[in-house]
């Protein structure tokens, strides 16, 4: 562990804390609302190089990376504990701490959330494909586990491969997108079936828990190999000069309960895309 924020009020909010993996730098988010749930947040798998976290007061932190397309520019992160959420909101600076001129070209990070450490959420021990059928998105039909959907078979690999059947991940769009077409070497290929909004997450094996990740831009979403999701915000407003843009996700974890989560998230992010689907009753899973 690199840094524990100081939590002033650990029966309400999550603690956050920062530690490595190897070379992955991830942010743990423990939340006491949620028996034994620690997930872990990846910042980042993208073009940018770690360079320091500290402790901000009310229990948040702060990451800084270098860009390595622009190393004169940072990528400075603020992760913030609410009860039951955990804010990630990053902006772009100058290293040199100057209001200069700042590219456009900036990466837009791919934050990775992973659940491998939560007991209750993570596919261990089971076999991977039973983890597939306790994630979700929300599609046309509602709340919608990810077995439920069409998953196409990874271009990469082999029909035959175990990894295919069924297939282990799968890419997802919005109802208002084209479904792209996956190239023969990709690491996964996209589902016909489409989000309705910007929220994906998984129920914990008891099914009296869920945990998800949301946003208001999302053009793509996906489950992928280590018990994680990407929700792959943008930098928004895009119109705006670039110091005044924010790339900001996230992190939710409560009682298994879709319409809290949706209204949690309708709050969150009141720009948040919500098909008339998405919002009818569901229920408990």
């Amino acid at each position: 562990m690199l840094v524990t924020a100081t939590n002033p009020a650990p029966d309400k909010l999550p603690t956050l804390g920062v530690w490595q993996d190897g070379k992955l730098t991830l942010v743990s988010s423990s939340f006491p609302n949620v028996p034994d749930f620690t997930c872990d947040s990846w910042c980042y798998e993208s073009n940018v190089e770690f360079l320091e976290a500290r402790a901000l007061d009310g229990g948040r932190l702060e990451l800084r990376h270098r860009l390595n397309d622009h190393p004169d520019i940072l990528l400075v992160t603020t992760v913030t504990p609410e009860p039951g959420a955990v804010e990630f909101a990053a902006r772009v600076r100058r290293a040199d701490g100057t209001e200069g001129e700042l590219p456009t070209d900036i990466v837009t990070p791919n934050l990775c959330w992973q659940l491998r450490r939560a007991p209750g959420f993570a596919s261990a021990p089971d076999p991977y494909p039973e983890f597939i059928k306790r994630c979700f998105i929300f599609t046309e039909k509602g709340l919608t586990f990810l077995d439920q959907t069409t998953r196409r078979r990874i271009p990469c690999r082999a029909p035959e491969d175990q990894y295919n059947n069924p297939p282990w991940v799968q890419m997802y769009v919005g109802v208002w997108q084209d479904v792209p077409q996956a190239g023969p070497t990709s690491w996964a290929d996209y589902s016909p079936d489409r989000y309705t909004t910007t929220v994906i997450g998984a129920v914990s094996r008891d099914r009296q828990w869920l945990a998800a990740i949301a946003n208001d831009s999302a053009p793509l979403m996906c489950q992928a190999w280590h018990d994680c999701m990407h929700n792959n915000p943008q930098w928004l407003p895009a119109e705006a000069p670039v110091k005044d843009r924010v790339w900001r996700v996230k992190v939710y974890a409560m009682e298994n309960d879709p319409q809290k989560l949706l209204a949690r998230v309708t709050k969150g992010f009141p720009q948040a895309r919500h098909a008339p689907a998405a919002v009818q009753p569901e229920g408990n899973p």
